[in-house]
């Protein structure tokens, strides 16, 4: 009876694996998903609460906000406190949603294209390339960095490189010229302060992404 019990377990979690996207095919369908999902809405139609769904649906499941929110904040993560490290992540994660809503809004036409994954020999990482083609031709390079856990199946998102640029390195490089000279005296007012300006910047993205309706 072990025996059989073990036979199937294994079976369902060989299964499981098989049946799991790809590195590519989970960066396909977060982006090419919503932009089909785009291409079939009017423009007139395209609010930012719609776009924002959509992003919300398509391309939040697919990234690991805390990996991406960690990578971003970089050497300061240890200085901030349990509390501060999770609103670091929340509005980190809202003013991506705000900018990739913005950013998405304006599609039209254009055309993301991928190539098949190169995994890492552990198989725990993998890189994904692709292109964006614009409506005059031109291609934008666009990389997909992702990873997953040992025990877990699922791909996800912890880092984009377009044109040869990481945005978690980018952003990296500005919370550490906004939380420069942050040591473990000051770190938790200058964390608030930090944290303020996000949602700010946030808040300023939407009210930008609504004017643009």
């Amino acid at each position: 009876m072990l025996r059989l019990l073990t036979t199937i377990s294994t079976l369902l979690f060989s299964l499981a694996v098989w049946a799991a996207p790809t590195p590519s095919e989970v960066v396909t369908r977060a982006t090419n998903g919503l932009i089909d999902k785009l291409n079939q809405t009017p423009a007139e139609q395209r609010t930012d609460t719609v776009v924002r769904e959509l992003v919300m649906s398509y391309i939040v499941p697919a990234i690991d906000q805390e990996k991406i929110a960690k990578g971003a904040l970089g050497k300061y993560w240890r200085l901030a406190n349990p509390d501060q490290q999770q609103e670091f992540i929340d509005r980190f994660r809202e003013l991506q949603i705000r900018t990739y809503s913005g950013a998405f809004k304006a599609f039209s036409g254009e055309k993301l294209e991928f190539e098949e994954a190169r995994i890492n020999p552990e198989g725990d990482k993998a890189f994904v390339q692709g292109h964006l083609t614009q409506t005059n031709g031109n291609t934008i390079p666009i990389d997909f960095k992702l990873y997953r856990e040992k025990a877990d199946v699922q791909w996800r998102v912890y880092d984009a490189v377009v044109s040869g640029l990481s945005m978690v390195k980018t952003y990296r490089d500005q919370m550490a010229e906004r939380l420069q000279g942050t040591n473990p005296s000051n770190a938790t007012t200058r964390m608030n302060e930090l944290l303020t300006q996000l949602q700010k910047e946030a808040d300023q993205v939407a009210l930008q992404n609504s004017t643009a309706e």
